[in-house]
Protein backbone atom coordinates (compact mmCIF):
# COMPACT_ATOMS: atom_id res chain seq x y z
CA UNK A 1 0.00 0.00 0.00
CA UNK A 2 1.39 3.71 -0.89
CA UNK A 3 3.17 5.20 2.18
CA UNK A 4 0.67 8.49 1.75
CA UNK A 5 -2.05 5.73 2.70
CA UNK A 6 -1.53 5.10 6.38
CA UNK A 7 -1.69 8.55 7.50
CA UNK A 8 -5.03 8.96 5.71
CA UNK A 9 -6.45 5.68 7.56
CA UNK A 10 -4.92 6.55 10.65
CA UNK A 11 -7.10 9.74 10.69
CA UNK A 12 -10.14 8.57 9.46
CA UNK A 13 -10.58 4.37 10.70
CA UNK A 14 -11.91 5.01 14.23
CA UNK A 15 -15.18 6.87 12.72
CA UNK A 16 -14.81 6.04 9.08
CA UNK A 17 -18.01 4.13 8.06
CA UNK A 18 -16.46 1.21 6.34
CA UNK A 19 -14.02 0.94 9.55
CA UNK A 20 -16.62 1.07 12.01
CA UNK A 21 -18.79 -1.54 10.32
CA UNK A 22 -16.74 -3.98 9.58
CA UNK A 23 -14.87 -3.85 12.95
CA UNK A 24 -18.46 -4.16 14.32
CA UNK A 25 -18.79 -7.71 12.36
CA UNK A 26 -15.54 -8.81 13.46
CA UNK A 27 -15.53 -8.02 16.95
CA UNK A 28 -18.99 -9.75 17.28
CA UNK A 29 -17.59 -13.35 15.99
CA UNK A 30 -14.76 -12.74 18.19
CA UNK A 31 -16.61 -12.46 20.76
CA UNK A 32 -18.39 -15.55 20.03
CA UNK A 33 -15.17 -17.24 20.42
CA UNK A 34 -14.81 -16.50 23.56
CA UNK A 35 -17.50 -18.48 24.96
CA UNK A 36 -14.95 -21.28 24.77
CA UNK A 37 -12.31 -19.20 26.44
CA UNK A 38 -9.95 -16.72 25.55
CA UNK A 39 -6.43 -16.92 24.57
CA UNK A 40 -3.24 -15.48 22.43
CA UNK A 41 -4.32 -13.59 19.55
CA UNK A 42 -2.46 -12.13 16.62
CA UNK A 43 -3.74 -9.88 13.99
CA UNK A 44 -1.42 -10.32 11.22
CA UNK A 45 -1.18 -6.94 9.00
CA UNK A 46 -2.23 -4.77 11.60
CA UNK A 47 -1.99 -1.45 9.53
CA UNK A 48 -2.26 1.66 11.81
CA UNK A 49 -3.54 -0.55 14.91
CA UNK A 50 -7.55 0.37 14.97
CA UNK A 51 -8.39 -3.68 15.52
CA UNK A 52 -5.47 -4.18 17.49
CA UNK A 53 -6.94 -0.60 20.17
CA UNK A 54 -10.70 -1.89 19.91
CA UNK A 55 -9.77 -5.47 20.26
CA UNK A 56 -12.56 -7.28 22.30
CA UNK A 57 -11.05 -7.48 26.06
CA UNK A 58 -10.29 -10.51 28.09
CA UNK A 59 -7.76 -12.12 25.92
CA UNK A 60 -4.38 -12.77 27.52
CA UNK A 61 -2.39 -11.44 24.43
CA UNK A 62 -3.03 -9.70 21.64
CA UNK A 63 -0.06 -8.79 19.17
CA UNK A 64 0.10 -7.03 15.89
CA UNK A 65 2.51 -7.65 13.22
CA UNK A 66 3.41 -5.64 9.89
CA UNK A 67 5.89 -5.17 7.02
CA UNK A 68 5.66 -1.40 7.17
CA UNK A 69 7.63 0.19 9.43
CA UNK A 70 5.15 3.33 8.70
CA UNK A 71 2.23 1.30 10.16
CA UNK A 72 3.91 -0.02 13.15
CA UNK A 73 4.85 3.52 13.58
CA UNK A 74 1.39 4.74 13.88
CA UNK A 75 0.22 1.74 16.23
CA UNK A 76 2.56 3.40 18.65
CA UNK A 77 0.94 6.33 18.66
CA UNK A 78 -1.82 4.51 19.39
CA UNK A 79 0.02 3.30 22.84
CA UNK A 80 0.14 -0.08 21.55
CA UNK A 81 3.37 -2.04 22.27
CA UNK A 82 2.98 -5.70 21.88
CA UNK A 83 4.09 -5.07 17.84
CA UNK A 84 6.50 -6.35 15.11
CA UNK A 85 7.38 -5.79 12.01
CA UNK A 86 7.73 -9.31 9.53
CA UNK A 87 6.62 -10.93 6.18
CA UNK A 88 3.05 -12.06 6.44
CA UNK A 89 4.31 -15.36 4.26
CA UNK A 90 7.18 -15.70 6.82
CA UNK A 91 5.81 -14.80 10.38
CA UNK A 92 8.42 -15.82 12.84
CA UNK A 93 5.99 -17.23 15.65
CA UNK A 94 6.47 -21.18 16.81
CA UNK A 95 3.87 -23.65 15.69
CA UNK A 96 0.22 -23.13 17.23
CA UNK A 97 1.20 -20.34 18.99
CA UNK A 98 -2.44 -18.40 18.98
CA UNK A 99 -5.81 -19.45 19.51
CA UNK A 100 -7.09 -16.87 17.07
CA UNK A 101 -5.18 -15.24 13.89
CA UNK A 102 -7.12 -12.60 12.19
CA UNK A 103 -5.88 -11.22 8.72
CA UNK A 104 -8.38 -8.61 7.94
CA UNK A 105 -8.08 -6.91 4.34
CA UNK A 106 -4.50 -8.07 3.87
CA UNK A 107 -4.53 -11.21 1.71
CA UNK A 108 -5.17 -9.37 -1.30
CA UNK A 109 -2.31 -7.22 -1.01
CA UNK A 110 -0.08 -10.48 -1.49
CA UNK A 111 1.34 -11.95 -4.34
CA UNK A 112 1.34 -15.30 -2.34
CA UNK A 113 -2.24 -15.74 -0.34
CA UNK A 114 -1.70 -19.07 0.05
CA UNK A 115 1.66 -19.02 1.61
CA UNK A 116 0.25 -16.15 3.66
CA UNK A 117 -2.98 -18.59 4.79
CA UNK A 118 -0.32 -21.48 5.43
CA UNK A 119 1.42 -19.43 7.43
CA UNK A 120 -2.14 -18.33 9.34
CA UNK A 121 -2.64 -21.75 9.93
CA UNK A 122 0.45 -23.13 10.71
CA UNK A 123 0.65 -20.37 14.30
CA UNK A 124 -2.73 -21.18 15.16
CA UNK A 125 -3.00 -23.61 17.83
CA UNK A 126 -5.10 -27.04 17.17
CA UNK A 127 -9.45 -25.97 17.44
CA UNK A 128 -8.04 -22.21 17.40
CA UNK A 129 -9.60 -19.95 14.52
CA UNK A 130 -8.23 -17.70 11.63
CA UNK A 131 -10.28 -15.24 10.51
CA UNK A 132 -9.79 -13.01 7.27
CA UNK A 133 -11.85 -10.29 5.41
CA UNK A 134 -11.17 -10.01 1.70
CA UNK A 135 -12.99 -7.63 -1.09
CA UNK A 136 -15.54 -9.87 -2.81
CA UNK A 137 -16.20 -10.57 -6.55
CA UNK A 138 -13.94 -9.83 -9.02
CA UNK A 139 -16.36 -8.43 -11.13
CA UNK A 140 -16.41 -5.27 -9.08
CA UNK A 141 -13.39 -4.15 -9.56
CA UNK A 142 -12.84 -0.38 -9.70
CA UNK A 143 -10.12 2.97 -9.09
CA UNK A 144 -10.44 1.68 -5.56
CA UNK A 145 -8.38 -1.71 -5.52
CA UNK A 146 -6.23 0.24 -7.71
CA UNK A 147 -5.71 2.79 -5.28
CA UNK A 148 -5.30 -0.25 -2.44
CA UNK A 149 -2.78 -1.86 -4.89
CA UNK A 150 -5.04 -5.47 -4.38
CA UNK A 151 -3.87 -8.14 -6.79
CA UNK A 152 -7.01 -10.01 -6.56
CA UNK A 153 -10.92 -9.29 -5.31
CA UNK A 154 -12.09 -13.04 -4.32
CA UNK A 155 -14.72 -15.68 -5.22
CA UNK A 156 -16.77 -17.39 -2.11
CA UNK A 157 -15.63 -20.96 -3.31
CA UNK A 158 -12.56 -19.12 -4.23
CA UNK A 159 -12.17 -18.09 -0.89
CA UNK A 160 -13.21 -21.41 0.57
CA UNK A 161 -10.85 -23.39 -1.22
CA UNK A 162 -8.04 -21.59 -0.34
CA UNK A 163 -8.95 -21.99 3.32
CA UNK A 164 -9.57 -26.03 2.68
CA UNK A 165 -5.79 -26.42 0.74
CA UNK A 166 -4.56 -24.65 3.81
CA UNK A 167 -5.83 -27.05 6.48
CA UNK A 168 -8.61 -25.01 7.94
CA UNK A 169 -12.39 -25.98 8.00
CA UNK A 170 -14.51 -23.33 7.69
CA UNK A 171 -17.08 -22.27 10.14
CA UNK A 172 -18.15 -19.06 8.80
CA UNK A 173 -17.94 -17.82 5.64
CA UNK A 174 -20.47 -14.76 4.74
CA UNK A 175 -20.87 -11.13 2.84
CA UNK A 176 -21.35 -8.09 4.15
CA UNK A 177 -22.19 -4.62 2.38
CA UNK A 178 -24.85 -6.27 0.34
CA UNK A 179 -26.78 -3.21 -0.16
CA UNK A 180 -24.68 -1.46 -1.81
CA UNK A 181 -23.75 -4.35 -4.50
CA UNK A 182 -26.15 -2.91 -7.05
CA UNK A 183 -24.54 0.33 -7.00
CA UNK A 184 -20.84 -0.89 -7.11
CA UNK A 185 -21.52 -2.99 -9.67
CA UNK A 186 -23.31 -0.33 -11.86
CA UNK A 187 -19.57 1.85 -10.77
CA UNK A 188 -17.48 -1.18 -11.77
CA UNK A 189 -18.78 -1.95 -15.28
CA UNK A 190 -19.23 2.04 -15.75
CA UNK A 191 -15.25 1.92 -15.45
CA UNK A 192 -14.74 -0.85 -17.72
CA UNK A 193 -16.95 0.61 -20.47
CA UNK A 194 -15.34 4.37 -20.11
CA UNK A 195 -11.25 3.03 -19.63
CA UNK A 196 -9.03 0.41 -19.76
CA UNK A 197 -7.75 -0.67 -15.98
CA UNK A 198 -4.06 0.80 -15.21
CA UNK A 199 -2.35 0.85 -11.92
CA UNK A 200 0.81 2.25 -13.98
CA UNK A 201 0.74 5.38 -10.90
CA UNK A 202 -0.56 5.97 -7.72
CA UNK A 203 -4.25 8.39 -7.56
CA UNK A 204 -3.68 11.74 -6.84
CA UNK A 205 -5.02 12.91 -3.61
CA UNK A 206 -7.90 13.99 -4.71
CA UNK A 207 -9.03 10.76 -5.49
CA UNK A 208 -8.35 9.64 -1.80
CA UNK A 209 -10.21 12.33 -0.32
CA UNK A 210 -12.84 11.43 -2.61
CA UNK A 211 -13.20 7.99 -1.51
CA UNK A 212 -12.65 8.27 1.96
CA UNK A 213 -13.38 11.72 3.32
CA UNK A 214 -17.16 12.50 3.03
CA UNK A 215 -19.48 14.36 4.86
CA UNK A 216 -20.52 13.52 8.33
CA UNK A 217 -24.40 13.06 7.40
CA UNK A 218 -23.33 10.85 4.41
CA UNK A 219 -20.78 9.19 6.81
CA UNK A 220 -23.33 8.66 9.67
CA UNK A 221 -26.26 7.13 7.12
CA UNK A 222 -23.60 4.76 5.94
CA UNK A 223 -22.39 3.41 9.73
CA UNK A 224 -26.21 3.21 10.30
CA UNK A 225 -27.41 1.26 6.93
CA UNK A 226 -24.17 -1.16 7.87
CA UNK A 227 -25.47 -2.02 11.37
CA UNK A 228 -28.77 -2.18 9.98
CA UNK A 229 -27.45 -5.06 7.27
CA UNK A 230 -25.27 -6.93 10.02
CA UNK A 231 -28.56 -7.48 12.49
CA UNK A 232 -30.14 -8.75 9.28
CA UNK A 233 -26.96 -10.98 8.05
CA UNK A 234 -27.34 -12.51 11.71
CA UNK A 235 -30.64 -14.23 10.85
CA UNK A 236 -30.78 -14.20 6.48
CA UNK A 237 -26.86 -14.32 4.83
CA UNK A 238 -26.87 -12.53 1.91
CA UNK A 239 -26.19 -13.98 -1.61
CA UNK A 240 -23.81 -11.23 -2.50
CA UNK A 241 -21.62 -8.41 -1.21
CA UNK A 242 -18.97 -6.39 -1.55
CA UNK A 243 -16.68 -8.45 0.64
CA UNK A 244 -16.11 -11.59 2.33
CA UNK A 245 -15.42 -12.61 5.79
CA UNK A 246 -14.18 -15.75 6.76
CA UNK A 247 -13.58 -17.42 10.07
CA UNK A 248 -12.01 -21.22 9.94
CA UNK A 249 -11.11 -23.56 12.76
CA UNK A 250 -7.85 -25.40 12.44
CA UNK A 251 -8.72 -29.03 13.29
CA UNK A 252 -7.52 -30.86 16.41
Amino acid sequence: MDQYLYRQFFEIEEHFWWSVATRRVFFQLIRELERDGAGRALDVGCGTGIHLKEFPAGWQLVAGCDYSELALSFCSERGLRALLRCDATRLPFANQAFNLVTALDVIEHLDDDEGCVRELARVTRAGGHVLMHVPAFPALWTDKDELSHHRRRYQRSALASLAARCGLEVTRLFYINSLLFPLALLRATAQRLTRRRSASAPPPATAVDRLYRIPVALNRAMTALMELERRVIAHVPMPFGLSLVCLARKPV
